[in-house]
C-alpha cells in the first residue's frame, strides 16, 4: 500500500470503470440538469464515488439540497478550483491521467466542458496564474502545465528530487507552492519538502523541509501555508502517525512550526480547512481505518478542540467564508457543521447519491 490516503490506495486496487470515448457522461437515470438554473455567484462542488464508478454534483452553499443534474466520471476523481475555473482530474487505473475543464456558469452543459488526456498519471490536485493551469501529480516527479481556456496541456516543470510524490499544490502570486512527500519504496521515510516554483521563469525558487512526514493536504491563508501531515503505515498496514500531525510554514521567513501533533489529535492529520475570521483551522484525523473525525485547532491558542458531532468518517473538507459553515464529505452523506450553534446537519436528497469525497467552491 502506498504512503497516500489509504482510500485513494484502495481506490486504485479496484478496476476502474470502462469508459466511452467521452471521459464524462450525464448519469442515464437523473435529471442531466440542463434545465437546472444557477442561481447565485458561489457553488459547492461535490464529487462523490462508490469505488466504481463517480459523479460530479453541485449547489448553491446555502441550499438545502444537492442538484438533481450529475456529470459521471471515473470513481477515483477529485475536483479542484481556481481562478473561476473547475478542475476535474481523474486517474485512469494503468493510463495516463485526464482533466476537465468547467466554467461555472456552463456547468449543466455537456458541450461546454472541454476535456484533455494529461501527459502523466494519477493528478491529484490543480491551481492556476494566469492563463495557466498547474497540475501536482502523486507518481511524477514535474509538474504538468495547460491552458485554461483550451485545458490542453502543453509543458512540465521538472520537481528538484525523485521520488517527489507531489500532494498538494498552491498558487501565490506568480509562485506555486507544492509539498512532496519523499517516498522511497512507497515509505515516507524523511519529513516533508515544501517546494516553491517561480512560474515566469519556470524555475526553482527555494525548498523548505517540513518537519513532520508524508504532507496530505495544505491551505493557504495570509502568507503562511498550513500543512497537514497523514499517518504512515507499518508493516502490517497498522497506522503509525507518531511523525503525523498539523504544521504551518511562514512563507516571509521560511521558518516551520508544528501546530499540533499526531498524537494531540488522535490520529493522522488528513483534510484541513480554515475559517480565516475566527482563526480556527478543521482537521480530519485518523488512527484506522474508517474511522476518521474531525477536530478544530485555534490558531491563537495552538490548541485542539473537541470532536466535532454527529462526523465519522470525514474524507475532505471545505470552509465557506461567505456563510460561514464547514462542509464535510462523510461516508454517509455530504454534511454541514455550523461553529455558531456547533450542531452538524446533513445535506438532503442523498438517499441513492454516491458517498462524498472530494470538495471545492467556486466564486464567480
Amino acid at each position: 500500500m502506498t504512503q497516500r490516503t489509504s482510500l485513494a490506495a484502495f481506490r486504485r486496487s479496484i478496476p476502474a470503470l470502462a469508459l466511452s470515448l467521452a471521459l464524462f457522461a450525464c448519469s442515464d437515470d437523473k435529471d442531466n440538469g440542463n434545465n437546472e438554473k444557477i442561481e447565485g455567484n458561489s457553488l459547492l462542488l461535490n464529487f462523490t464515488s462508490n469505488y466504481e464508478t463517480g459523479e460530479l454534483r453541485w449547489m448553491h452553499p446555502d441550499s438545502a439540497n444537492l442538484s438533481n443534474g450529475a456529470l459521471a466520471f471515473e470513481q477515483d476523481s477529485r475536483v479542484s478550483v481556481a481562478k473561476e475555473n473547475i478542475f476535474v482530474l481523474s486517474n485512469l487505473t494503468g493510463a495516463s491521467g485526464t482533466l476537465a475543464c468547467i466554467l461555472p456558469q456552463d456547468i449543466g452543459d455537456e458541450s461546454k466542458i472541454m476535456q484533455n488526456t494529461l501527459t502523466g498519471a494519477n493528478p491529484y490536485e490543480a491551481t492556476a496564474i494566469g492563463s495557466k493551469g498547474y497540475i501536482a501529480l502523486y507518481e511524477e516527479d514535474y509538474v504538468e502545465v495547460f491552458n485554461i481556456s483550451t485545458c490542453a496541456p502543453s509543458k512540465k516543470i521538472n520537481l528538484p528530487i525523485s521520488s517527489a510524490n507531489a500532494s498538494t499544490i498552491k498558487a501565490s502570486g506568480d509562485t506555486l507552492l507544492l509539498t512532496l512527500q519523499r517516498l522511497e519504496n512507497w515509505a515516507a521515510t524523511k519529513p516533508g519538502l515544501l517546494v516553491r516554483i517561480d512560474t515566469k521563469a519556470d524555475s526553482l525558487i527555494d525548498t523548505i523541509q517540513l518537519k513532520l512526514y508524508n504532507p496530505s493536504a495544505s491551505v493557504l491563508s495570509n502568507g503562511k501555508l498550513y500543512v497537514s501531515a497523514q499517518s504512515r503505515y507499518n508493516a502490517d498496514f497498522s497506522y503509525d502517525y507518531t511523525e503525523s500531525g498539523v504544521e504551518v510554514v511562514d512563507l516571509i521567513t521560511k521558518k516551520s512550526e508544528v501546530l499540533a501533533t499526531g498524537a494531540q489529535l488522535g490520529g493522522g492529520a488528513y483534510s484541513i480547512a480554515i475559517d480565516e475570521a475566527n482563526k480556527i483551522l478543521y482537521v480530519s484525523t485518523s488512527a484506522s481505518w474508517g474511522d476518521s473525525p474531525v477536530k478544530s485547532i485555534n490558531l491563537a491558542t495552538k490548541s485542539v478542540g473537541n470532536t466535532l458531532p454527529d462526523i465519522l468518517d470525514a474524507s475532505d473538507l471545505i470552509f465557506d467564508k461567505a456563510g460561514k459553515k464547514l462542509f464535510v464529505a462523510e461516508k454517509s452523506g455530504l454534511k454541514v457543521y455550523d461553529p455558531a450553534t456547533k450542531k452538524t446537519t446533513t445535506i438532503g436528497n442523498q438517499d441513492e447519491l454516491l458517498s462524498p469525497s472530494s470538495l471545492a467552491i467556486v466564486n464567480f
